[in-house]
This record gives structure tokens, sequence and C-alpha cells, in this order.
């Protein structure tokens, strides 16, 4: 298609309604809202992400592979930040008649990046989710809840992956996506934007239900598993705000004034993917708090030469939740680098009486020390001794 006998940053990139003018001057503009809801969802968000570095910085001391993807999914975020203030100060802030064709091309090119970034951004942030669903809520034995969460990852990453392509190559070629005037042809981004919105919210409701399901097989009173089910609940938020989204792309396809509510589709879009990266950080979050709470015992713990009662107290099981398991349940220990240990460890052979084994083994005896401390309290000391036997008969 030859280029229309007009001066494109002239000509407004659709007619205004009846009664208004076009104005390029000094129109209506969305640009501090959308600078208010950046630095509002950045204000809330940060902490989390700050509590998730101290864990692992200061307390886990490792990173985990769903620790590196929640901060691929926060940089992500900060990348969908600049692009949508970018995309306001340029004109996706103004209604359609109030900026020029040439401004028009140049905001549609900024807002297929954000929707890229976004299905990026949005599919690390769940697959945190579901990894770590995975290693609290599952057990070696792969039972129903571990195919559940498995196959939930598996499906999200699909969906995001294809609709990151769909969203890169819409139209051939690819500059037709941004610029109406070049020959060639798109798929209906229409469709694109109403199902990638639709399953996007079903993925919101799949991240929460989970987990649901899961707290309510454990065997405790209603009240405990409500405060259990307090961790995984930010994602009650996601789900209100991908409905939302959800409602606002069917207005942009409905509705004529492109820019102006696709800049408040995508303001949503990043509450959306806030939320979720702030729901894959809350289960760091009971951990910080057990942390801070022991820095604040031991540094009060000793008066008058006297140890504090937390030194009274016997180590406590790594799974709180061990108790309320039923022991054919499909909701193992609450993985932590001990509890996979001693699975593990019991999965090693036995060595025979005569020292030989059919490979490697080990071998556990526990022996157990009790003294009394002067003030009659007593203090248990369990010592793991570890021997290794080989495979070569005892001469």
């Amino acid at each position: 298609m030859a280029m229309p006998p007009m001066n494109l940053n002239l000509t407004p990139a659709h007619e205004p309604p009846e009664g208004i003018t076009s104005n390029f001057i000094d129109p209506p503009s969305l640009l501090p809202a959308a600078i208010a809801v950046a630095v509002i969802i950045q204000v809330l968000t940060i902490p989390f992400i700050l509590a998730r570095a101290y864990v692992n910085i200061f307390i886990a001391k490792r990173l985990r592979i769903e620790d590196c993807l929640s901060y691929l999914a926060y940089c992500g975020l900060i990348v969908y930040t600049v692009l949508c203030t970018h995309a306001s100060v340029i004109g996706g802030a103004h209604h359609m008649w109030d900026i020029s064709i040439a401004q028009f091309i140049r905001v549609l090119y900024i807002f297929n990046i954000v929707f890229i970034n976004m299905s990026i951004t949005t599919c690390l942030a769940k697959t945190v989710i579901f990894l770590q669903l995975k290693k609290i809520f599952t057990t070696r034995q792969r039972g129903i809840v571990f195919w559940i969460i498995i196959g939930s990852l598996v499906v999200n990453v699909i969906f995001y992956t294809i609709v990151t392509f769909l969203y890169t190559f819409a139209c051939t070629p690819r500059e037709r996506i941004w610029n109406l005037f070049t020959p060639g042809t798109c798929i209906d981004t229409n469709t694109l934007h109403l199902a990638g919105g639709s399953l996007n919210v079903i993925s919101d409701i799949e991240a929460l239900l989970v987990p649901a399901w899961a707290i309510w097989q454990l065997k405790m009173q209603l009240k405990k598993k409500i405060a259990v089910f307090a961790v995984f609940g930010i994602g009650i938020i996601a789900v209100t705000v991908g409905i939302l989204g959800l409602v606002w792309r069917i207005k942009v396809i409905e509705g004529s004034d492109y820019t102006w509510l696709m800049m408040q589709t995508g303001l949503i879009g990043m509450a959306e993917t806030a939320a979720v990266i702030i729901a894959g950080c809350c289960p760091c979050i009971p951990r910080l708090v057990r942390h801070v709470k022991g820095q604040a015992s031991t540094r009060g713990g000793y008066s008058d030469g006297k140890r504090s009662s937390i030194m009274d107290k016997p180590p406590t099981n790594s799974n709180p939740f061990q108790k309320y398991l039923a022991r054919d349940s499909a909701i193992s220990q609450l993985a932590s680098r001990t509890s996979e240990e001693h699975l593990q460890l019991h999965e090693y052979p036995k060595v025979d009486v005569d020292g030989n084994s059919g490979g490697s083994c080990i071998s556990v005896e526990r022996s157990t020390e009790r003294s009394t401390s002067d003030e009659g309290r007593r203090i248990e000391r369990t010592t793991h001794i570890v021997q290794i036997t080989s495979n070569s008969p005892t001469p």
C-alpha cells in the first residue's frame, strides 16, 4: 500500500466524536495516573523482593531456581514500568483523536513490546509459584498433588510461550504490527488479546486453588488452615486484577479509543504482574519473621548470667505441619534441606552382619546424651555417627 498523501504528524489517528475537536497542544492525559500507579506498584513490590533477598543471603545462604526466576520477573516488571511510562509520554496516554498518526505508530510499537514483556514476565512469576508449590506440597512418591502441580507448570510455560510468539510475530512482516501502511498480513489481534486475558485469569485462579486444595488436606482445625492459606492468599488480588484486565481488554475490542483504553489495560496488567510476583515471595515471609523473632530473643536472652528460656526448648521438627499430615497423605513434609537428606538416607541399602552389601551404604547410629544443668533444666544432645562401608568384603 502506497503512503497516503497526508502529513502524518498533523492528521489525527482517529476522527474525534461529535462536538469534540482534536487537541495536539494540551490534551487530557493519563500520564499522572500512569506515574502514580507505577510508583505505588514499586513501593508495594520492593519490600517483598528485599525480604526474599534477605532470606537467600542471610538465612538460607543459597539461591534456588525459583529465587533466580523471581528476581528475573521483578526485572521484567521494571522494564514493563519503564515501557508504559514511555508510551504515556509519547502519546499513549491520550485519546486517539488527540494524537497524530505518526505518534500512534510509535505508540503501537511500544505497546507491542509491552505485551511481549508482560507475557515473559508473567510466565516467570507464575513458574516461581508452581515451583514453590511443588517444593512445599509434594513427595517423592509423586501423588496426585505432584502431578497437578507439574501439569499446571507445564501448561503455564507452554501457554505463555505460545502467546509470546504470537505477540512477536502477529504480522508478516513484523513492522506491520505497528505500521498499517506496511503491506502484509496479520492474525486477529483482538482474538489474541481476548484469549490471552482469559487464559491469564484461568492461570491466576489455578495458582490460587492448587495450594488451597493442598492445604485443605492437612489434618488441622479450620482456623489453622485459614492461617496457613493466608500466606498464599495474595493470589486473590491477582485473580481480581486479572478479571479486571480481561474486562478492559473487551472494552478495547469494542471501543474506538484504542490508546486511552489500552493504556488503562496496560496499567492493570502491571498491577496483576506485581501481584503474582508478590504472591511468589510470600512463602519467604514466615521464615523471615521467625528469624527476626529469633534474633530478638537471642539479644534479650541473657539476664544476670542466666540463659533465655528459648534454650530450654528441644529442637523443633523441621516440618511444622508434620503432625497434621495423614500417613497416606499425598502431601509431604514441607521441603527443607534436612528433610530431603533424611528422605535420601532411608533409601540406602542395609549392611549385613558380615559387613557386606550390594553397594555403598550409610548406617546411622544415634547415641543420646542427657545432662542436667545446675538449675534443674535438662538438655538433650543427639550425636549422629555416619559410617561408610565399601563393596569390598571384610578380611
